[in-house]
């Protein structure tokens, strides 16, 4: 399952050094100044913008369903985008902009580029889509370590069985969500309709079934915690197109240097020590390297 790189982060040499070596398939494309400053913008907005604006900003999907209504939805490669920092957004598309298809023209796209069925995303999307109510809570698991919906879970399991239902859980939803920075900055937003209002529809009929009466366990959650922030990272590795399986230490050091809050000329210092470090060097990190370091980290 490997995300399209449009133009843009991915292909970049942020140390300024040139190519990577003889033996390198194909000269990595320079970002130019207009798009660093772009870059630049676009992540000030990830930083400090309300949710629903970040929402409506990477979000790229107006899907008109059976009944004639339209609601706007993020891929899962939108929601990377909308965390990630230094991953352009298309071209033509941003802050209310959108690409309107029919419910059903999404699905025959979906089936040709997109999922696989081994990807949360489409186990528990509507179509692999995420709504923004959706879009809030899995901002907020990612964000909450998992001891924090332990600690949650355990206040509304009344009767000590280690279950929760729907109602319970909502309640759950809604101590995470006023403790965390994702519910400070959250403004419900009446005019686009994007509201806090419980969890989002996609969850709950994965987490509780299409009934709303199934139950969750901490066990439960807690291996769709681990999936979902296995999988997001099993996007960010691919977005650097790796071979056999390895992606190069220098995009490595890309990687993790992109959630610093570090100015271009700083980061251009660390890669410029990477480079000098490993040369032509190409042993290569696997996603396995790269999991085993965010669990340090």
């Amino acid at each position: 399952m490997a995300v399209a790189s449009s133009s843009d982060e991915s292909s970049s040499d942020d140390d300024g050094g040139g190519g990577e070596g003889e033996g390198e398939k194909k000269k990595k494309k320079r970002i130019s100044l207009h798009d660093r400053h772009f870059i630049a913008y676009e992540d000030r907005i990830r930083a400090y913008s309300t949710p629903d604006k970040i929402f409506r900003y990477f979000a790229t999907l107006s899907i008109q369903e059976e009944d004639g209504s339209a609601h706007i939805f993020m891929t899962p490669e939108d929601f990377l985008r909308s965390i990630t920092p230094g991953i352009i957004q298309p071209q033509g598309l941003g802050l209310d902009r959108f690409r309107s298809l029919h419910i059903e023209q999404w699905k025959k796209e979906r089936s040709e580029v997109i999922l696989d069925e081994a990807s949360i995303f489409a186990r528990l999307g509507h179509h692999g889509l995420i709504s923004f109510s959706d879009y809030l809570f899995l901002l907020t698991i990612i964000s909450t370590p998992m001891r924090h919906f332990e600690i949650a879970f355990k206040m509304f399991d009344l009767n000590g069985d280690g279950e929760v239902d729907f109602k319970e859980f909502d309640k759950v939803r809604d101590v995470i969500l006023s403790s965390t920075s994702v519910g400070a900055r959250h403004r419900d937003r009446l005019v686009t309709g994007n509201v806090a209002g419980g969890v989002g529809d996609a969850l709950v009929e994965h987490f509780f079934g299409a009934d709303k009466k199934g139950k969750l366990t901490v066990e439960m959650f807690r291996s769709f915690h681990r999936l979902l922030r296995t999988e997001l990272l099993w996007l960010e590795f691919n977005r650097f197109d790796p071979e056999d399986g390895r992606i190069s230490e220098r995009d490595f050091a890309k990687m993790v240097l992109s959630y610093s809050d570090m100015n271009d000329q700083q980061r251009k210092k660390y890669m410029k020590r990477v480079k000098r470090e490993y040369g032509d060097r190409k042993e290569g990190i696997s996603f396995e390297d790269v999991q085993a370091f965010t669990e340090l980290v």
